[in-house]
């Protein structure tokens, strides 16, 4: 019951970002710390259930109906937030919700597939949700009207809505970020490889460095697993 308890932690971490998002009343400071909060618990309950043989059906559907919330919803309201922002339209932002519909679909389709495979087919939820996010913290950051004036317009908004979709349930084969020990070899050495460099270009950055770090994702995997191959 311990990953299945921390995986409900997950859901209601989820459960009081929607509400706080929908309220307006927290900072996007406040909600980022909250959904680093629930990509801790995501990945701390795999890697217990894993390293302690806890892994269980039951959890793995609970692990991804708490994604669904966490990641899914949560990136969707974040994206009908930011529509709100430019577009006159009133039914234009429910096309944030698009990435809920493609979050759950693959999820449904995830658990349908081997949990031991060394890579995941299309971008996780967890990473397309800090993707999302940095779009609302870049343009809540002084001094970058350049790049909030590119991000706060509808044909973008559009855009990166349908290209996350498209990331999300792609047939690219990414590096899973499922750690089984920490010992540098074999895959997990581009797994310790990429947490570095992106906690480096986090720290000198900060949130602008989050699509350089998607793509240094798929570049890393791209040589992981791909490239290796050949």
């Amino acid at each position: 019951m311990i990953p299945n308890l921390i995986t409900l932690l997950n859901l209601f971490i989820g459960c009081i970002i929607t509400l706080l998002l929908i309220e307006d009343n927290l900072s996007i400071d406040i909600i980022s710390y909250l959904i680093l909060i629930a990509l801790f618990f995501d990945f701390i309950d795999g890697l217990i259930a894993r390293k302690f043989n806890m892994q269980t059906k039951l959890g793995a559907q609970l692990d991804s109906l708490a994604d669904l919330i966490s990641f899914g919803l949560v990136p969707g309201i974040i994206m009908y937030k930011l529509f709100m922002k430019v577009s006159l339209d009133p039914y234009l932002p429910l096309l944030g919700f698009f990435i809920t519909l493609a979050s759950a679909y693959r999820l449904a389709n995830f658990n349908l597939i081997s949990s031991n495979l060394k890579y995941f087919k299309g971008l996780p939820t967890p990473a397309n949700t800090i993707f999302i996010l940095s779009l609302m913290f870049i343009i809540s950051l002084p001094n970058d009207l350049s790049i909030r004036k590119i991000i706060l317009n509808n044909n973008f908004l559009i855009f990166t809505t349908f290209l996350s979709c498209y990331l999300l349930n792609s047939r690219f084969k990414l590096i899973n970020l499922k750690f089984n020990d920490f010992k540098f070899r074999g895959v997990n050495k581009y797994r310790i490889l990429l947490i570095i460099i992106s906690l480096t270009l986090i720290l000198v950055f900060g949130w602008l460095s989050i699509p350089i770090i998607l793509l240094f994702y798929y570049v890393v995997s791209y040589f992981a697993l791909t490239y290796k191959k050949n």
